[in-house]
């Protein structure tokens, strides 16, 4: 048993240091131009929870992404770019030997190319993303008796996802900026598992919504002419993220909320005692993201660390 915690803790101590090495590896990359801190702000960030939180998830040690990206730039005022991730979602359950079952891999490349007139304007972008998403298995994926096989199933889909991406100040005399995207989601009929047929959406529409908290020191140093060169970490970042799943999924009908809308809700803070994380809460509502648990609903409220996106 000592031997188990030890190893827990040893992961946990890896998580937490990936995190903070993926923030400090970003704090010394100098930016340009708003577009490639535009950019810099629509990734996703790593994070480590605390055990499963609240809902009606199975009892979690923790649940872990690993998001590192790489920025590809020809030039500091590049209209074009691209981001390039080897992206893994992991749960470690609360159970004997603390067992990691089918990681989700995500490994995706995106690519940018600003509409905006100047590279320093209030920035305009369009986005396409090919991303893959499998769980490293190759069982059947029923069960003898029809059910999911969720144990062992093979799930594997791939899919392209266009979209815009654009900033706003819509709350005056705030100290904050806010950053807008919105996309369209089509998986593909490629190396994609032929049971996920009217039962996964391969259609699906994503909104998302970032805004960014300073000190107002910080913010009239970001929207000068002097950062084109810098960036700056915002206190406080608020997400809100959703949804809308087309296409056939069982017999959900077209305006079925329950079973076609995702949405997720979360903050982040980053206190004076944590440099390059922050303290996160989120709450999450819709179908359960990690590969073959795809055919139940969740809901949960989950606290942990992230590693903190510099702007």
């Amino acid at each position: 048993m000592k031997k188990r915690y030890s190893f827990l803790l040893t992961i946990i101590i890896i998580f937490t240091n990936t995190i903070i090495l993926v923030a400090q590896i970003s704090e010394n990359i100098p930016i340009e131009n708003r577009f490639f801190q535009s950019i810099r702000a629509s990734q996703n960030e790593s994070y480590i929870t605390f055990g499963q939180g609240l809902g009606n998830i199975e009892a979690l040690v923790f649940e872990g992404l690993v998001a590192p990206y790489f920025l590809i730039r020809t030039n500091k005022d590049a209209k074009w770019g691209a981001t390039l991730s080897p992206a893994i979602l992991i749960r470690m359950r609360a159970e004997p030997s603390f067992p990691v079952k089918r990681p989700s891999y995500m490994p995706n490349i995106t690519f940018y190319h600003s509409l905006s007139s100047t590279v320093n304007d209030k920035i305009k972008y369009i986005f396409l993303t090919i991303q893959h998403h499998s769980n490293g298995q190759d069982d059947s994926f029923f069960n003898d008796d029809g059910s999911i096989n969720t144990y062992s199933g093979d799930f594997s889909t791939n899919f392209f996802e266009l979209g815009t991406f654009l900033n706003r100040n819509i709350v005056p005399f705030s100290a904050t900026t806010e950053y807008f995207s919105s996309s369209i989601e089509y998986h593909v009929n490629i190396d994609r598992s032929v049971e996920l047929e009217n039962i996964y959406s391969f259609i699906r529409w994503n909104n998302s919504i970032k805004i960014s908290k300073f000190s107002f020191s910080n913010l009239k140093f970001l929207l000068s002419e002097e950062n084109i060169q810098y960036k700056t970490i915002p206190l406080v970042q608020t997400r809100i993220e959703t949804n809308w799943l087309f296409g056939t999924i069982g017999n959900a009908k077209f305006f079925d909320l329950g079973k076609r809308l995702n949405i997720t809700a979360a903050i982040s803070f980053r206190p004076k005692v944590l440099k390059d994380v922050s303290i996160f809460t989120k709450f999450y509502s819709g179908e359960d993201y990690y590969n073959m648990n795809f055919n139940r609903r969740i809901n949960t409220l989950q606290i942990g660390l992230q590693a903190f996106g510099y702007l």
